[in-house]
């Protein structure tokens, strides 16, 4: 693998360009390569480097969408089990317990207007195996695989909210996912 065909490399470029922010993304990957023999410690660095660049260069709209379009999966059979049990719900309570009941390393919760989707670590493999906390900038991508996952889910647009992320400091991640109107 080329040292820039790293798939968080792609997916970032690929973003950028998509926001009009090609001549940047390329950029960055030629000054910060992904190496391929990179270890934990070399991935989390260049994370950091990567949300310092998105932070220094753009605004927080511009960065938030970009990252959220980096997001990987989420993966098919995954989704298509939470739209079965989304489904086959009477309603968001019971739409909860059926997920829940999935045991998928996350779980819901319902609050009469929004629901809010948990994972009790953080499931980002290029991250999660240094205890260091990141900016906001990286966790914004599992905005966009909640949206990708809850728009499927649910048949409707989405808006994404993230409340608490273990890359912050805190206990859980936790995204607010609410039906737009």
């Amino acid at each position: 693998m080329a040292k820039n065909e790293d798939p968080n490399m792609m997916r970032l470029l690929e973003s950028m360009e998509k926001h009009g922010q090609k001549e940047a993304g390329e950029k960055f990957s030629n000054e910060n390569p992904i190496e391929e023999s990179a270890d934990v410690n070399g991935k989390f660095e260049w994370a950091k480097k990567t949300c310092a660049f998105l932070e220094e260069n753009f605004d927080n709209d511009t960065v938030k969408a970009i990252r959220m379009d980096c997001a990987c999966g989420p993966q098919y059979e995954w989704i298509q089990s939470v739209k079965d049990a989304y489904d086959a719900s009477t309603d968001p309570a019971d739409f909860v317990e059926k997920t829940n009941a999935l045991e998928l390393g996350y779980w819901l919760e319902f609050d009469g207007t929004s629901y809010f989707l948990m994972y009790p670590q953080c499931y980002c493999d290029f991250v999660n195996q240094v205890e260091d906390t990141l900016t906001k900038t990286w966790c914004y991508c599992t905005l966009g695989y909640s949206k990708r996952m809850f728009e499927y889910v649910l048949g409707k647009e989405v808006e994404v909210e993230l409340i608490k992320s273990v890359k912050l400091g805190d206990k859980e991640c936790r995204i607010k996912i609410t039906e737009k109107a």
